[in-house]
């Protein structure tokens, strides 16, 4: 293991952090780059610049850089951002997991919009919770009787549980699987119907559970609900 000594920026020189804009710069092959960019890539914060040349525009100026003009982030970016990361971990994404390649921001727009990364995920369960079930119909379901003796069932909801769906189940059971106890993640997180498609069970958070890959497949159609 190599250990390195971690410098402080109290008399960093105006050159070096010139020197390591550019830097930035050359490694991401942009003549322009935000803040959020420099600060997943570069060696000093936002702050010191800022600090040191009174904004960003200032410090990108004086690099010889271009200035880029970044889009406004909306609070659905930034809430389907959450529920990406939340999705690939499993649980609830803690604030130093904020960082690409996973999370596509930083906690600072975060911070910016609400806050505090504790009120953007209070607005974040706020929204998930809003019309999670995703019915296509009204009516309950029904089934009809093919004349081959095939029961066929006429379902109110789409098999596969929208993405929102998949992050209240997560934020009501956690990421183990119901069956094995195993902590899951990425792929390896399945969304089981508790009464099974096959049978007439709806894609309803109350019908819904976590299980690994392995016990998912191994319980096929069963009915299987751990209480």
């Amino acid at each position: 293991m190599k250990f390195e000594l971690k410098t402080y920026n109290r008399n960093i020189s105006e050159q070096e952090l010139l020197d390591d804009l550019k830097k930035v710069a050359l490694k991401l092959g942009k003549e322009k780059i935000t803040t959020l960019e420099y600060e997943e890539n570069g060696k000093y914060s936002f702050g010191t610049y800022q600090k040191r040349f009174g904004n960003w525009s200032k410090a990108l100026e004086k690099a010889e850089l271009q200035i880029k003009v970044q889009r406004d982030i909306s609070d659905l970016d930034l809430f389907e951002n959450i529920e990406k990361v939340w999705l690939h971990l499993g649980r609830q994404p803690l604030y130093k997991e904020l960082k690409r390649p996973l999370s596509k921001y930083s906690t600072r727009p975060y911070e910016k919009r609400f806050g505090s990364w504790l009120k953007a995920l209070e607005a974040f369960v706020e929204y998930i919770n809003i019309d999670g079930e995703q019915k296509v119909e009204n009516e309950a379901y029904i089934f009809e009787k093919k004349p081959n003796t095939e029961i066929v069932f006429k379902h109110i909801t789409k098999r596969q549980p929208s993405e929102r769906l998949k992050v209240q189940v997560l934020m009501r059971d956690g990421n183990k699987c119901r069956l094995c106890g195993i902590t899951v993640t990425g792929d390896n997180i399945h969304f089981d119907h508790i009464q099974p498609w096959s049978k007439g069970g709806e894609t309803l958070l109350d019908n819904l559970q976590v299980l690994c890959e392995a016990h998912n497949l191994a319980k096929g159609n069963l009915e299987y609900d751990v209480k």
